[in-house]
């Protein structure tokens, strides 16, 4: 099954890379994690087309079928539009997100005054991520979702032990206010996570995180291209435009926890 979305494309490659399976169903796919089970978008359905409004019981059907013993539901379609509107009638999380990409370096900003920008190595840096990762989370799911971003960072920090990803954060006085990844996959590197502590927040720690990670993915000279992926309508996509990046793909998801 094609998927032309550079960002779902390497989603998928970034997921192979972490142990996760692919399977191609013909006319979707079916992504598993079985290491991370509660991983929303480590196990979920993928369609190569929009959404469709009379589609919404298949799909829904489809899931239950490979994931029964899921606590939550999750269905990607590779193309924007559609029929969404059906899917937030019914109470889903309707999730739109644009592929940004560039072939050259991006422009960095210059890092604060007593802010220090490095890859992370540790085993406090990886721990500092995973708590970065759990920053907004209701008091009552805190420990639930720290089993979920200790996961993902082990995921992460074996990647870069691979030499395929490199992490970067800045640090406050040791303490990680800012942190994002990127992944060499052939052609195309791939950003990851990129998150900034509210605090730190407008200073310029994304956009020199950016021009760091890109400097080191462009290190390999097989690397043609960096894509990354920001929410449709957030205040991100300003930032990557700034530093040289260009909108080449939308695609959407739909999500929900069961009660």
């Amino acid at each position: 099954m094609r998927i032309d979305s550079p960002g779902l494309t390497t989603d998928l490659d970034l997921l192979r890379l972490s142990g996760s399976t692919v399977t191609d169903h013909g006319d979707h796919l079916v992504i598993r994690t079985e290491a991370n089970p509660t991983f929303w978008w480590g196990n979920f359905v993928l369609v190569p087309t929009a959404p469709r409004a009379d589609e919404v019981d298949r799909w829904v059907a489809r899931f239950e079928e490979e994931f029964p013993e899921a606590g939550h539901r999750a269905v990607g379609f590779a193309l924007p539009g559609g029929g969404t509107q059906a899917w937030a009638e019914l109470g889903w999380e309707v999730e739109g997100d644009v592929d940004l990409a560039t072939t050259g370096l991006p422009v960095g900003t210059k890092v604060p005054d007593g802010i220090q920008v490095r890859a992370l190595e540790s085993d406090d840096d990886w721990e500092q991520s995973a708590q970065v990762g759990a920053r907004d989370t209701a008091q009552d799911e805190r420990k639930d979702r720290l089993v979920f971003e200790r996961r993902r960072a082990a995921a992460q920090r074996g990647l870069v032990e691979s030499g395929r990803a490199h992490w970067v954060g800045a640090f406050d006085g040791g303490r990680l206010v800012a942190r994002l990844g990127i992944v060499r996959l052939g052609e195309l590197a791939r950003y990851q996570d990129v998150v900034t502590l509210a605090s730190h927040r407008r200073r310029g720690l994304a956009g020199a995180l950016v021009r760091a990670a890109g400097e080191w993915a462009f290190e390999d000279p097989a690397v043609k291209q960096l894509v990354i992926v920001a929410e449709d309508g957030g205040p991100a996509i300003g930032l990557y435009q700034r530093a040289g990046f260009a909108e080449v793909a939308r695609h959407v998801g739909v999500s929900r926890p069961i009660a």
